[in-house]
């Protein structure tokens, strides 16, 4: 089979759709396991938010009920995210990301963790229930109080200390200092009636560390350690996203990649075709008109046809028969006229 035969062309064609499918392939497997990739990475980071979220849930359910079971939720889904952050740092290296944002995001959530533990310690300190911690010690000095003769009811004494009592509750429910005040004046108004009373200055001592502890947590949501654990949980939440955002300019090059070279390979693909199959038909037209030319020419006159004007091989296999029998043709015809005036010549004779 020479290269310019039909086979050839014929084969020629087939290579170049093959090859094309084959590049097609290729760069699909190619960028889609890029893809894959990096989506695998953006779910990763989608979990991320997850257990943040979580851990969020954790630690209002432990300020609302106190529980310290919740401190272990929250720690183990903190151990979670800190291995899952491990599984994203090589993304950051090998797409060229800041690396530091990964170690930002890891030491923010340390500090965050370490912070929630504070304030669990803290509260610990001032009590998971009213019979726990600096509370439990309040209601005992409370107790005390109301054992001794001073407190009985109808007293003086009993009046201001109801009072307050009745702050005391009023602050340890809307945490407002207002109330830690008027309290904290009715026992040193008690103390000046009293001052040989040694439980009376115990329940002031014991009233004002829980009040600084209170205000040490945080009176609001916004205040001391809450509000600075709770700035911590925003700034690890804004670190992801920016992660995130991050990541989403790289995903939408890897998709314009796969579209770009798709569609490149498909252009030049049938571009290729295109010339192939024209300039082949091309030349299948231009034998054909030659061989109608030959057939033409060859019922008035012995007419040869020129095998290179055909272009195929084998169209050019033809030309050459088809001339070998112009010659043959030619040779007869001039035997049978030799014949002929022989035969004349001989008759002449006779």
């Amino acid at each position: 089979m020479t290269l310019d035969s039909i086979k050839a062309r014929l084969a020629l064609i087939i290579c170049i759709c093959v090859l094309g499918i084959g590049m097609m392939v290729v760069s699909q497997h190619y960028y889609s396991g890029r893809l894959i990739s990096i989506n695998q990475q953006q779910e990763l980071l989608l979990r991320l938010g997850q257990d943040l979220l979580q851990m969020r849930r954790h630690e209002k359910d432990f300020l609302l009920r106190h529980q310290p079971r919740y401190l272990e939720l929250f720690n183990q889904r903190a151990s979670l995210f800190s291995d899952r952050l491990k599984q994203l740092s090589p993304l950051f290296e090998h797409y060229d990301l800041p690396v530091g944002q990964a170690g930002e995001l890891a030491q923010s959530l340390q500090t965050y963790q370490q912070l929630f533990q504070r304030v669990v310690a803290l509260q610990t300190q001032i009590g998971l229930t009213t019979r726990q911690g600096l509370q439990g010690q309040l209601s005992e000095c409370e107790a005390q109080l109301l054992r001794t003769d001073t407190f009985n009811y109808g007293q003086r004494a009993r009046v201001q200390l109801d009072e307050a009592r009745l702050h005391i509750r009023h602050f340890l429910l809307s945490r407002d200092t207002f109330y830690a005040k008027e309290a904290n004046t009715r026992i040193s108004q008690l103390r000046t009636s009293l001052p040989s009373a040694r439980e009376i200055r115990q329940f002031q001592q014991t009233f004002e560390t829980l009040v600084d502890g209170y205000k040490q947590l945080g009176l609001t949501h916004n205040d001391g350690l809450r509000g600075q654990f709770r700035r911590q949980a925003h700034d690890v939440e804004s670190q992801l996203q920016r992660i995130d955002a991050a990541l989403q300019p790289i995903i939408d090059a890897q998709q314009q990649d796969v579209r770009h070279y798709s569609i490149s390979i498909a252009i030049f693909t049938a571009i290729a075709l295109v010339i192939l199959l024209l300039k082949s038909v091309a030349t299948f037209q231009k034998a054909f008109g030659n061989f109608v030319m030959f057939f033409y020419r060859c019922k008035r006159q012995y007419h040869k046809i020129d095998p290179r004007c055909l272009g195929f091989a084998e169209f050019k296999s033809l030309a050459q028969i088809a001339n070998e029998m112009v010659e043959s043709r030619r040779e007869t015809e001039r035997q049978l006229a030799m014949a002929r005036a022989q035969l004349r010549s001989e008759n002449t004779r006779e």
